[in-house]
């Protein structure tokens, strides 16, 4: 039997985004991205009653299933936050987002993707990723932000 080896890759995009950092920072938290996700419906299952803190665990439901979620690295100070998202038979995708004060009142967002297979179709899935389609991801973030931000503006 032939040993399989999981096929990994990665992407990093950038945001520029108006407003105060932590407010923007607290648009990537899983109750935050309920505000400007179209469909994002996490449901919080441990700790109980806590909506964002570093080992908690949130599921959602995605195109092919449900993933699973892990908060793996908070730090409000910083304005950093890790996840990691595992889809069973797919893949693990890690996600960190960091969030700096930029100029103008203006938060510059990196977002960074690594996307591991933990299965063959899962390593198809990932070798078909493409870097054009996750500047396209990252540009639909900016707008639905964006859009959120005027609707909640008085």
């Amino acid at each position: 039997m032939a040993r399989f080896a999981s096929r990994a890759v990665d992407f990093n995009g950038r945001l520029t985004i108006k407003g105060p950092i932590d407010d923007i920072f607290g648009l990537f938290s899983p109750e935050g991205e309920r505000l400007w996700v179209p469909g994002w419906n996490p449901e919080l299952l441990h700790p109980p009653g806590v909506t964002w803190a570093q080992g908690q665990i949130f599921r959602t439901r995605e195109e092919q299933g449900e993933a699973i979620w892990i908060v793996s690295g908070l730090d409000r100070d910083r304005h950093h936050v890790e996840y990691h998202r595992v889809e069973p038979g797919r893949y693990v995708a890690r996600v960190r987002v960091q969030c700096a004060a930029g100029e103008d009142g203006h938060v510059d967002v990196s977002v960074a993707y690594r996307f591991i297979g933990l299965s063959h179709g899962g390593n198809r899935e990932v070798a078909a990723m493409e870097p054009g389609a996750y500047t396209e991801k990252m540009t639909q973030w900016k707008g639905w932000i964006d859009a959120h931000l005027v609707r909640r503006t008085p």
